[in-house]
């Protein structure tokens, strides 16, 4: 009998701890949580995110910032400095997956925003050495899953 009782609190302990809600796609999220729910899904993508890139779960890290600046631009912060944040994170995230391609896109589009936003922050810097950029840039193809 007691092992069943430590599985059990085990198993609901378990069930409390993960929330599924962030294990679905982006459209799901939208369609099943409060508007203003969502900047709080937004800041548990990028915790979770943080999390896996320190554990060395990559790929899992890089999904979740994905769904975080989706969610992002869904609700209309796309032109915002923590989009921009974002944008950098994903973009040293592809840096180490070594997609240098997928890493200079998210770079510029985050230089992008920072330049019309106007933002001043050591966090958010904008990258030096436009000509070797210019160069990379004959060879690679644009992010399908992201909007301009």
């Amino acid at each position: 009998m007691k092992f069943y009782q430590i599985a059990l609190f085990f198993i609901i302990s378990i069930g409390l701890w993960a929330d599924p809600s962030l294990d679905q796609s982006v459209d799901e999220i939208l369609n099943h949580t409060r508007l203003s729910r969502i900047p709080l899904v937004i800041a548990e993508l990028e915790t979770r995110s943080q999390h896996k890139m320190e554990t060395g779960d990559l790929v899992s890290a890089r999904d979740d910032l994905k769904k975080a600046i989706l969610l992002k631009q869904s609700i209309g912060m796309k032109e915002t400095e923590g989009n921009a944040h974002l944008l950098f994170q994903i973009a040293k995230l592809e840096t180490k997956l070594g997609h240098s391609c997928e890493a200079l896109h998210y770079t510029s589009l985050a230089n992008q925003i920072v330049k019309r936003v106007g933002i001043r922050s050591e966090s958010l810097v904008l990258s030096k050495g436009k000509e070797t950029t210019a160069k990379k840039w004959e060879t690679c193809e644009e992010v399908s899953w992201l909007q301009e």
